[in-house]
Formats: C-alpha cells, sequence, structure tokens
C-alpha cells in the first residue's frame, strides 16, 4: 500500500455560476465541510468535478487557487485527463508545481487505443514529469480496458502509485490487490461496490457520494478495512446503498450532488457546466425519493 494514498478521497464537484466561471468561494466552503467531518483526502477535477468541460488553462487556475488552500490539512490529488499525452503533461507538471499529491488519469478515450499504446502513453508520463500517478482503469469512460497483462507493466514504472478500478468486476480489483506490487494502492472507483472491494482488501475509496454523506463514506471504510467490523460496515451500506445505486446508474451524478449539496446541505455549489444540464423538476422528485437524505452523514 502507498500510505500517502489511502483512505477516503471525495472526488469532489466543481462549483459553477450560471454563467460557467468557476465559483471559488463555494468551492472552499463545500472544502471545508467536507474535511471538518473526516474527509481526508480530496480529488478535483474527477470526472464529477467536470474535468471534461474545462480547458488546460481553466484547470491549472483551478488547482492553483484550490490545491494551496487544503493542501496542508488533507491529501489532495487530482484529475488529469487529456487526449494528447503533451496535454496530459501540461496538467501533471501544475499538479507538481502546486504541491499536489498525484494526478489520476484515464487511458486516451476517444482513440481507442491498443494495450502498447496505453503503456507507452503512462510509460512516457511517468519518464518526463516524475510525479506519482494513479492509473485510472474505466473502460465505461475511457471506452477500453487497461488489461492485466498492461498492468504487469505498468507495475515496473517508479513513478505510478496506484490505481483506481472502475470496471465493475470485483475480479480485476481481486486480482490488483493479489499481483500489485506492496507500494501500490488499489483504491475503489465504484460507489456501489464501496463494500465488496473494502472486504476483498482494496486500500481506498474515491468516492462520489463522499460530496454529501462525508462521515458516512469514512465510517464506512473504518469499519470494515481498520476495524474488521463487517456487521457494523453492512448497517452502513444499507443506509446508503440507494444513493450509491443512484449516483452509479441514474447518468447526471454531477447534477445530483450539485442538488442535494444546494437544497439539503445548505452548501451552494451553483450550477452544471455547458453541455451538461441540472435536473428538471420530475428528476428532482426522483432523487428526493431514492436518497433519503435524512437518514446519511
Amino acid at each position: 500500500m502507498n500510505k500517502k494514498i489511502s483512505g477516503v478521497y471525495a472526488v469532489v464537484v466543481t462549483p459553477f455560476n450560471k454563467d460557467g466561471s468557476f465559483n471559488i468561494e463555494a468551492a472552499k466552503k463545500h472544502l471545508d465541510w467536507l474535511i471538518d467531518n473526516g474527509i481526508k483526502g480530496i480529488c478535483l477535477l474527477g470526472a464529477t468535478g467536470e474535468y471534461q468541460n474545462v480547458s488546460n488553462s481553466e484547470h491549472k487556475q483551478y488547482i492553483q487557487e484550490i490545491v494551496p488552500y487544503i493542501r496542508d490539512r488533507v491529501s489532495v490529488i487530482a484529475g488529469a485527463t487529456r487526449e494528447r499525452t503533451e496535454d496530459v503533461i501540461d496538467l501533471v507538471n501544475n499538479l507538481k508545481a502546486c504541491d499536489a499529491e498525484a494526478a489520476m488519469i484515464l487511458p486516451p478515450f476517444y482513440c481507442h487505443p491498443t494495450q502498447d499504446e496505453i503503456f507507452e502513453h503512462y510509460k512516457h508520463i511517468n519518464d518526463v514529469c516524475d510525479f506519482p500517478i494513479i492509473v485510472y482503469n474505466n473502460p465505461g469512460s475511457a471506452g477500453v480496458t487497461i488489461e492485466q497483462d498492461t498492468f504487469s507493466k505498468l507495475y515496473d514504472l517508479k513513478n505510478v502509485a496506484a490505481v483506481k478500478d472502475s470496471t465493475e468486476d470485483i475480479r480485476n480489483q481481486t486480482n490488483l490487490i493479489l499481483n500489485a506490487p506492496e507500494h501500490w494502492s488499489i483504491l475503489c472507483g465504484c460507489d456501489n461496490m464501496a463494500l465488496e472491494s473494502f472486504a476483498s482488501g482494496s486500500h481506498g475509496w474515491i468516492s462520489v457520494a463522499a460530496n454529501f454523506a462525508p462521515r458516512d463514506c469514512v465510517d464506512l471504510f473504518d469499519s470494515i478495512v481498520n476495524k474488521k467490523d463487517l456487521k457494523r460496515g453492512l448497517e452502513i451500506y444499507k443506509r446508503l446503498l440507494p444513493a450509491l445505486n443512484l449516483l452509479e446508474t441514474f447518468g447526471k451524478p454531477q447534477a445530483i450532488i450539485k442538488y442535494v449539496l444546494n437544497e439539503f446541505r445548505g452548501i451552494p455549489v451553483g450550477y452544471v457546466r455547458r453541455p451538461r444540464m441540472d435536473l428538471t423538476p420530475e428528476e428532482k422528485t426522483i432523487i428526493k425519493e431514492k436518497i433519503h437524505i435524512e437518514q446519511i452523514s
């Protein structure tokens, strides 16, 4: 396990004003609330943070503003996914300059690269940047799965520190747990597989639900991984599972999180950015029926 990259990370939303500009003060308020409620790790500008809708210059601006605000209080990682390897390197170097912990990187997500191309993408970033990398295996987003044979080569890259597994197949994660080097962390990337991941031996969770249920998410991980209290973990999981399933299946997780934070947590994180759309009144009714916010914390 990489001790610097473990535990529960909230993969946070990015607050936008109605005109699409960053709302930095709202971001800071949300981050302060998460830290006050036990979150020890923050992941900025992941898919939940709408990184796809942010330019490289905006990405660097946001990182330069937010990372120094929280880096002395929590572990900070950030998404640095782009189609061009050179653009990834540009973002990673900015993370390095801002003293973040690591960069989380998907394979190139449009060109459907071969396994050799995936490996060379990560190898070049590894060699050029000299900065910790979290490999993000998410075939649903990238359109390609990083195969076990490719991981066996990635294990040898000195700057690869962890993998976020979002394959929705616990067998993939188990293979990583059994075969990865001791200095790697294996991180759960599917909210509605958290209990199964922790029981299998994963070292952390990059969690969407932690945006609005930080204490329960931390308690779930702590109960199973640290206290070995599966009964307590099951109690928390059953309470969280309707929300976890919704976030993984509904199709508008960013809008769901912002709606819940705006309406039920008193944290005004604003709007999603085009081309994403906020929830319709009908969708808000569904969310209220399925996420019993009063039962989670």
